[in-house]
């Protein structure tokens, strides 16, 4: 146990989990009793949540995770639909069981939630407003219908997806971003607030029948039509994002988001959620999030509370990488091609299994990893994937 903890403290999650997954897959009939002794986990086919951003395909990564999506359900927005339509830098909650190993679970479930869609204003370097929400981009974010940030105008239509940067409920962090045909719904997140009896949010009036079962201090995703005014909206569809509803059962989860507030030296809030740490693991070792930081926490969540086993402190390196496995479509060049609907740069890329020359006229699947520069995946590695005689 001892020997784990080590590992856990002298590298990040992800490595970690590699480390980890690829150790166990030497050890035999005991890897199943050694993966219910790591932190916040438990054997093969126990309940799992993760809820963080996709970050890869041919499995749907998240939070490192690979998840086997064969038999699960698939929800975007709310509608039916299937895993060919996620996309990288979408915000995902995964229903699961783990899998031989940390690096895998079998999904029994998969909800998409965007957090704001409408018209966008005041784009600056870092930052624009969208349905009343200041909403921050990194070097991270995933770009749709722009090649980057500085391309985005006021006027233009976007949905966002992304994660609560503030207890307040009204700045958020965008992890995809995608500009749309202009349209007139709109869709909104953060915390109720009420003026003289009538719900608002983000200072619009809330109207319709659905808005009167809004609570102050609700933190909620609002979907709705706004008025020619834009002071009010008349809501539609209500989703009430917290922390109970998260977990369908017992079991251990695996949440990504910031740290919105710092209670104690062993305690903190990320998004709405409180996290007990005094017991966890971190990584870097030692290193305490801040206000703001990006963080995976690994736990089990009770009652609202997460007792965490190991929080570990994203870096911006880290946020940016992405692994996809697929057919190549819509080649070009090898500057610019698509695997799993991702635009793809491979003119840098290491090659294995095969030569760069080989990519036009590749017809299996391969393997990229890489880095997220707005639109594109920048390739650092691309594996031929060889059909097994």
């Amino acid at each position: 146990m001892s020997n784990i903890r080590f590992f856990s403290n002298a590298l990040n999650r992800r490595q970690w989990l590699l480390l980890t997954g690829a150790t166990l897959t030497g050890c035999g009939g005991g890897a199943g009793s050694l993966v219910a002794s790591l932190p916040g986990t438990g054997g093969t086919g126990s309940p799992l949540l993760a809820q963080g951003t996709i970050t890869g395909f041919g499995s749907v990564i998240v939070n490192g995770i690979k998840f086997d999506v064969t038999q699960a359900s698939v929800k975007v927005d709310g509608v039916n639909t299937t895993s060919t339509d996620l996309r990288l830098g979408m915000v995902a909650d995964v229903q699961a069981e783990r899998g031989v190993d940390l690096t895998q679970g079998v999904a029994s479930s998969i909800e998409v939630w965007s957090i704001a869609q409408g018209t966008l204003s005041q784009p600056g370097t870092n930052s624009l407003v969208v349905a009343g929400m200041s909403i921050q981009t990194s070097s991270s974010t995933v770009f749709d219908g722009v090649s980057a940030a500085s391309q985005l105008a006021s006027g233009q239509f976007v949905t966002v997806w992304g994660l609560q940067a503030a207890a307040d409920g009204n700045r958020w962090g965008a992890t995809r971003v995608s500009v749309l045909p202009a349209a007139t719904g709109m869709v909104s997140s953060g915390l109720i607030a009420f003026a003289n009896g009538q719900p608002t949010l983000h200072g619009m009036a809330l109207t319709g029948s659905l808005a009167n079962s809004l609570a102050p201090g609700n933190l909620v995703r609002l979907q709705g039509e706004l008025a020619p005014d834009a002071r009010s909206l008349a809501v539609s569809s209500v989703r009430v994002i917290s922390a109970t509803a998260l977990v369908q059962g017992s079991g251990s989860v695996e949440i990504e988001g910031y740290v919105t507030a710092v209670t104690s030296s062993s305690s903190f809030t990320m998004g709405m959620i409180e996290v007990d740490a005094s017991k966890a693991v971190y990584s870097p070792s030692n290193a305490f999030p801040t206000l703001g930081s990006q963080v995976e926490v690994y736990g089990v969540l009770t009652a609202g509370r997460l007792s965490a086993t190991k929080v570990e402190i994203e870096s911006e390196q880290m946020l940016g990488q992405a692994e996809i496995k697929g057919n190549v479509t819509d080649y070009v060049s090898l500057s610019n091609f698509v695997v799993y609907g991702q635009r793809c740069d491979a003119s840098k890329a290491s090659f294995s299994h095969g030569l760069a020359s080989d990519l036009a006229n590749w017809k299996g699947q391969v393997k990229v990893t890489g880095t997220k520069a707005g639109d594109l995946l920048v390739v650092s590695t691309l594996e031929y994937e060889l059909e097994e005689s």
